[in-house]
């Protein structure tokens, strides 16, 4: 455990070093540093809100939860596919594990699939469970979950695939140490994402204008980046703006600057 301590804290000061506009390079660089420690095949993280509470949340089987973000470190079209049905069915057959973690809102924690966390034997029974782990030849995964706020937590999936090597407790530790320490870390993606301030999340386009408007590039400049003309730009930036309910850059770069608060 020492030596994995060690190439944690060496992680912990790498993101560090990355800046606010480099979010997704920092979320890949974490994702394969971290798959390493743990042996895990892939990682995927996942930023979830609670979009209902009261009677409305205690009817429904998430609670309220719903994914509204997820972010691969070696994305594949079958695997971004089965994500999408995942998240349309949330609302008719969310998946079983998906219920059990939710149960748990509002405080971290670690679950492999193996551990009782959800019934087994049923979750095998049901189609989420086919099309997520079946047909992508999963054979374990391993579910870390980080509180941001009270409407608002990060999850982080580890998995292996095509072999039957099954996570341990070691390894639940070994992520729960990790993720500890990286609060701040998962507040940005959040933040990168519009699930921790914004109403709505972020669209892909609208998350490449974020990135640049986080560096001090000129309008003018993010345009011809993205290749964009100055009136479609300034609308992106606009509706970005409204989304976090700030008034300008000056704002925008303040959410940013509390990023280990």
């Amino acid at each position: 455990m020492v030596s994995r301590m060690e190439d944690i804290h060496c992680l912990w000061d790498e993101l560090v070093d990355f800046g606010a506009s480099e979010i997704d390079d920092a979320l890949v660089h974490f994702m394969r540093q971290i798959a390493k420690i743990v042996d895990a095949d892939d990682v995927v993280w996942v930023g979830a809100v609670r979009l209902a509470s009261g009677a409305s949340a205690r009817r429904d089987p998430q609670l309220g939860w719903r994914v509204q973000s997820a972010r691969f470190m070696n994305p594949k079209p079958q695997q971004i596919s089965n994500a999408n049905r995942s998240k349309r069915e949330q609302d008719t057959a969310p998946a079983l594990t998906s219920i059990a973690l939710v149960k748990e809102a509002g405080k971290p924690r670690v679950h492999r699939l193996r551990d009782g966390f959800v019934d087994l034997d049923a979750f095998k029974k049901t189609e989420h469970y086919q099309y997520i782990h079946v047909m992508t030849d999963i054979r374990d995964r391993m579910y870390a979950v980080t509180p941001i706020r009270e409407q608002a937590e990060s999850f982080f999936l580890f998995d292996r695939v095509g072999r039957n090597k099954r996570f341990s407790l070691r390894d639940t530790e070994t992520v729960a140490y990790a993720l500890r320490g990286l609060k701040w870390f998962q507040k940005e993606l959040m933040l990168a994402n519009g699930l921790n301030i914004a109403d709505k999340p972020l669209s892909p386009t609208e998350r490449k204008v974020i990135r640049l408007l986080l560096t001090e590039k000129t309008e003018a400049q993010i345009a011809e980046a993205l290749g964009h003309s100055q009136h479609t730009t300034h609308g992106y930036v606009k509706e970005i703006l409204k989304k976090y309910g700030v008034k300008g850059r000056t704002g925008l770069m303040a959410l940013w600057l509390s990023r280990q608060g």
